[in-house]
């Protein structure tokens, strides 16, 4: 994997782990209509992260099968 590669999944998934930690203390703080759309958030991120690294893992796959 690249540097930059590497540096887009890590991107991800601390997006991934902050958007988690806004639902917490949004959850703390008893604002519901906010801690929904920042669940969406949250599974949106976890769905870009699990996506990259898979698509990232193939590309890999495939370049190392190919030398």
């Amino acid at each position: 994997m690249t540097k930059q590669e590497q540096s887009a999944l890590n991107m991800a998934k601390f997006i991934q782990a902050q958007t988690l930690l806004l639902l917490e203390k949004l959850n703390d703080l008893n604002l519901d209509d906010t801690a929904n759309e920042c669940e969406l958030l949250q599974k949106l991120a976890e769905r870009l992260h699990s996506g990259l690294d898979r698509k990232l893992s193939d590309s890999e796959e495939n370049q190392e099968t190919t030398e």
